[in-house]
């Protein structure tokens, strides 16, 4: 825990970019006592875990539902969900010399996940976008990585613009801040993806991405109401 709070905190006081700790972050390897961002792979230990929670930090996207089932108002089907399970299939981990602690790497393979529904089994898929083919000695997270931080990518940039949106509005333009879906649209569509494009422009910085806000109209209107907005 020490070793991943000290680097995740070393990422934003030196300002790195969000899209690329984030993909430091996902592509982790090496021993958790020695290397902080491992220890992200202790916290989920299974490809279904890790397709879970990524998706939702990282993504604002709530995959649960779709692990069982196509929600007939919603965007995506199980095959997507074990699509992008696929992505973390190769994902291996062995006990180390010292206690508590673990080696994670990619294991040697083709990366494939299996639809418990109808058996077959998936190749990875990002979410609606299909992914070059992966051999067999690369890791699949590294085109998950790709994919993820890409500017085209709808989701990566809006999640977190999002995110910050609350943190100092107290509401997310998409409430709750980590359901973006198609049945759930901003309150105000047209500033979401103003913030967004500046954040992808300004090559994914935080810190320009608070001083936006901070220094906007709307951050700087007093919250005390008063007798024409009670």
């Amino acid at each position: 825990a020490y070793e991943f709070h000290h680097w995740l905190r070393k990422q934003i006081a030196d300002d790195v970019p969000y899209d690329q700790w984030v993909r430091e972050l996902l592509t982790a390897t090496g021993v958790s006592g020695k290397y902080g961002p491992v220890n992200f792979y202790r916290a989920m230990r299974t490809p279904d875990e890790l397709t879970r929670g990524v998706s939702q930090a990282f993504l604002g996207i709530r995959m649960d539902c779709a692990q069982c089932h196509h929600h007939p108002f919603e965007r995506w089907s199980q095959d997507d969900y074990y699509g992008l399970t696929a992505f973390f299939s190769q994902v291996g981990r062995k006990p180390t010399s010292m206690a508590g602690e673990d080696m994670i790497y990619h294991k040697r393979g083709i990366a494939v996940a299996k639809n418990v529904k109808t058996g077959k089994q998936l190749k990875p898929i990002a979410l609606g976008d299909v992914v070059p083919d992966i051999a067999a000695d690369e890791d699949p997270r590294l085109q998950l990585a790709d994919w993820m931080s890409n500017p085209k990518n709808p989701f990566f940039a809006k999640a977190l613009v999002n995110r910050y949106w609350k943190h100092f509005f107290k509401r997310g333009l998409i409430e709750p801040e980590d359901d973006i879906r198609d049945s759930n649209p901003p309150t105000n569509p047209e500033l979401l993806a103003a913030l967004e494009q500046h954040f992808v422009e300004s090559g994914f910085d935080l810190k320009e991405l608070v001083k936006l806000i901070a220094k906007s109209q709307a951050y700087q209107l007093s919250a005390i109401p008063n007798e024409h907005n009670i």
